[in-house]
């Protein structure tokens, strides 16, 4: 049996000529496979199915609220509830900002929200309830 390595090499080689290569195949070889052994054989596959275009879907983000409990540092996300109006969007506003989002041509709604706000911020717990 080849070792690992010439059996990676041998699997990338089948897929870049257009074998379909099943799961099991490539769960068997990836857990010892470095990355910069298959980056090229991605790239090429990548490559030869989707071309060099890069697409993306108009999407509009409703943040259903600002709270969070987590404190990341790094998140431009998440504010305290004394610098927000109200810690839950209203019906109204989710709605006037969805049809901006359409108005804009957006195909998609993605609505964002912290992480359990509530175990955190009262104000979160008061208004949920």
């Amino acid at each position: 049996m080849a070792d690992n390595g010439e059996a990676l090499k041998s699997l990338l080689s089948a897929a870049r000529a257009g074998r379909r290569i099943e799961a099991h195949e490539a769960l068997a070889l990836l857990p010892g496979a470095a990355p910069e052994a298959l980056m090229p054989s991605a790239e090429a596959l990548t490559l030869d199915g989707f071309g060099t275009a890069v697409t993306y879907s108009r999407k509009v983000f409703i943040p259903l609220t600002q709270l969070c409990r987590d404190v990341c540092h790094y998140c431009t996300f998440a504010k305290a509830p004394r610098r927000i109006a109200s810690a839950y969007l209203s019906t109204d506003q989710v709605l006037q900002i969805a049809r901006a989002g359409a108005a804009l041509d957006c195909k998609e709604a993605l609505f964002t929200l912290g992480d359990k706000p509530e175990a955190r911020y009262t104000a979160a717990r008061t208004a949920l309830a």
